[in-house]
């Protein structure tokens, strides 16, 4: 009897052979139709094919990018055998049809469409059910294609091949300690082939008498292939074969011989399937992973928030104003700042830049600020500081993190004492513009034990300003590369030298923000300006 098919060759994956019923046959990316296309440039409805008096014709079903058959485009066209079908883009599906005479006593009309059921099922219950569940509907497939006694689904990992999945005909479970077979065995097997396998049993291969007395002749194996799906926007879903990822493993009492083109090609398939679920568990988990993730970094990000101080909190009024804020670069971020009064005519301020980024560098930034909120309150210098942070730091972190940090204590009616550990050196501006820069008095904390540091004082004027910042202002980058720079940062603090900390702050912030033009942050931004009234 002669019936058709189609070879469907999807892009980077085996072709696999597909009987044309029923009739009308309909193509497209839609779940609906009888062949589905992976493919985002393939249209829902994109092709039908139907029977006429003079045989079948495939017609475009008034698809986005049309049909072509021997690669001229057509809306519709006889089919002969041999005839190559497209759908109108490069790198997508192919047709191959072919008219055939074969047995098919095992491939009737009612069980490919039973077999093509039971994929349709397979894949809807990848979004609904366990993993296991999916894919013990694989092997159950497989043995009825087969007619196979025993189905095992193994999958590779760091120790070599370990059973996932075991079940025997009838769709009943077996215990996975029933393979019996080397997976060593079977790994040899698979080396160097890509394709499905079928050999003769060899009975000095078991491993116990359990299965020897299953009296086991013949065996399939049908490789797993790893599969990369790209991402879906206008381009399509491309599956590649890289290298196996596991195995099906099917086998039976009776020697079963070669089997059908056919039934090869349904195995095939189905073994794709299996890869498909595969990973899309992964991705599923890599994803719930991320989430998780996600999650406990807002969480951070929320308990870092509310750790830094709130300028809004600062001085805006009396002898010493101030304004200041930090913008990280991640979720989180590993700049602290800070202004705290320590009695009446006196305030502590700190600004301090851990190395990195990330978790660990805010977790670090933690630490500091109750190290620096515990100094203050014993009225410790500035150097004494550095030093006992140093000690501390380089006890937790073996010198793999440093931190530049500059520290200052500011007194109503005596001179500022200040240390500056590797710091971006501060700016004092003057009323008159003039400036100078509070260079560092030594390196950074938690580099070298012998390190020290000394203690500056510099007398401060009534209407004297102290602008701190870290590297990511003077080094925030547009496009191209170029870099904001201290002269930039010089020019805007003068401009608003008359104005508040808080207009400063803002106008140096926005001034940035026009230089990168929405260029990635790269590093955390961190602004604090003090005004002196005294």
């Amino acid at each position: 009897m002669s019936f058709a098919e189609f070879e469907v060759r999807p892009p980077g994956a085996p072709a696999i052979r597909v009987p044309i019923e029923p009739l009308p046959f309909l193509i497209g990316r839609s779940p609906d139709n009888h062949l589905v296309l992976r493919d985002n440039r393939a249209s829902r409805a994109h092709a039908t094919v139907s029977a006429t008096g003079g045989g079948l014709v495939i017609s475009d079903a008034g698809s986005r990018n049309g049909i072509e058959v021997n690669g001229t485009k057509t809306d519709s066209h006889l089919l002969k055998p041999g005839d190559v079908i497209g759908f109108g883009v490069e790198e997508s599906y192919t047709l191959v049809f072919h008219e055939t005479s074969v047995d098919r006593t095992q491939t009737s009309h009612g069980g490919l469409r039973k077999l093509r059921s039971m994929l349709e099922v397979a894949r809807s219950l990848a979004g609904a059910l366990s993993i296991d569940h999916v894919l013990s509907a694989v092997v159950d497939a497989a043995l009825d294609i087969t007619l196979c006694d025993r189905g095992f689904l193994l999958l590779s990992g760091e120790a070599g091949l370990k059973v996932r999945v075991s079940r025997q005909s009838g769709g009943r479970p077996l215990p996975s300690e029933e393979l019996g077979i080397p997976t060593s065995f079977l790994n040899d097997s698979l080396r160097g082939r890509s394709e499905l396998l079928s050999m003769r049993f060899d009975p000095k291969q078991c491993l116990d008498t359990s299965v020897l007395n299953l009296s086991l002749q013949s065996a399939v194996c049908v490789p797993l292939i790893k599969v990369r799906v790209q991402e879906m926007s206008e381009t399509a879903v491309v599956g590649t074969i890289a290298d196996t990822i596991g195995l099906l493993y099917l086998d039976s009492r009776t020697d079963r011989g070669e089997l059908t083109i056919t039934s090869r090609d349904l195995l095939q398939s189905l073994a794709i399937e299996a890869s498909f679920v595969l990973e899309n568990a992964r991705l599923l988990e890599q994803e719930r992973k991320q989430q998780q993730v996600d999650q406990e970094l807002r969480i951070a990000q929320a308990i870092q928030r509310d750790l830094l101080p709130d300028a809004n909190q600062f001085p805006s009024s009396g002898w010493l104003q101030g304004a200041g804020l930090s913008i990280p670069s991640r979720q989180v971020g590993g700049d602290y700042f800070d202004l705290i009064p320590a009695g009446d005519d006196r305030w502590d301020i700190v600004m301090a830049d851990v190395s990195g980024k990330g978790v660990s560098s805010a977790l670090l930034a933690g630490l500091l600020q109750g190290a620096f909120v515990m100094s203050t309150a014993e009225q410790i210098p500035p150097a004494v500081i550095c030093d006992r942070l140093n000690r501390f730091l380089l006890s937790r972190t073996d010198g793999s993190k440093y931190v530049t940090i500059f520290l200052a204590s500011i007194y109503r009616e005596a001179p500022m004492q200040w240390a500056n550990a590797g710091h971006c050196a501060p700016l004092l501006l003057r009323p008159g513009g003039e400036a100078h820069e509070l260079s560092p008095t030594g390196m950074p904390v938690g580099m070298l034990e012998e390190a020290r540091w000394l203690d500056a004082a510099v007398q401060l004027h009534k209407g004297d300003t102290l602008l701190l910042y870290t590297d990511g202002v003077t080094e925030a980058r547009r496009a191209s590369g170029e870099m904001y720079g201290l002269d930039r940062v010089l020019a805007i603090a003068r401009r608003h030298l008359q104005e508040s900390p808080s207009i400063l702050v803002d106008s140096i912030r926005a001034d940035v923000a026009a230089f990168t033009g929405g260029a990635p942050q790269r590093d955390d931004l961190t602004l604090l300006a003090v005004r002196f009234d005294g």
